[in-house]
C-alpha cells in the first residue's frame, strides 16, 4: 500500500509539472509595435506605443524578416508570438545546461 501510495503522488507530482510547462508554451499574444532594429545579442528590438520595450529571440523559420533591413526600422508591426524554453549558454558558447524562457514572434504584419 505504502508503494502505491508513493507511485501515486510521484505521478500526480511529474503530471502537474508537465501540465504546466504545455500550458505556459501554449500562450499567445498580440502586440503592436514599432521595429528598432536589432540589438547587440542579435534580438528583434520592438517599443509599443507605452514606450515598452519587447526583445525577441527569434522568428518562425516560415516568416521572411530580415533583421538589419533598414526599411523596416521605425515601422509599426502587429506581431503574434509565445515564450519558449531554450538551452542557455555561457559567455564562451558552452551549454551550461539550464534553460531560459525567451520570446519568440509566431507571425508579423505591417500596421
Amino acid at each position: 500500500m505504502k508503494t502505491l501510495y508513493t507511485a501515486t503522488v510521484i505521478l500526480f507530482i511529474a503530471f502537474s509539472f508537465s501540465a504546466k510547462k504545455i500550458a505556459f508554451q501554449e500562450t499567445v499574444h498580440t502586440l503592436v509595435a514599432t521595429y528598432i532594429g536589432a540589438t547587440e545579442n542579435q534580438d528583434y528590438k520592438f517599443i509599443d506605443d507605452n514606450n515598452v520595450e519587447y526583445l525577441f529571440y527569434d522568428i518562425s523559420k516560415n516568416i521572411s524578416f530580415e533583421k538589419e533591413d533598414d526599411s523596416k526600422i521605425n515601422k509599426k508591426f502587429i506581431l503574434t508570438w509565445k515564450n519558449k524554453l531554450v538551452d542557455e549558454y555561457d559567455s564562451v558558447g558552452q551549454k551550461t545546461g539550464g534553460q531560459i524562457i525567451v520570446k519568440t514572434i509566431l507571425s508579423i504584419k505591417t500596421k
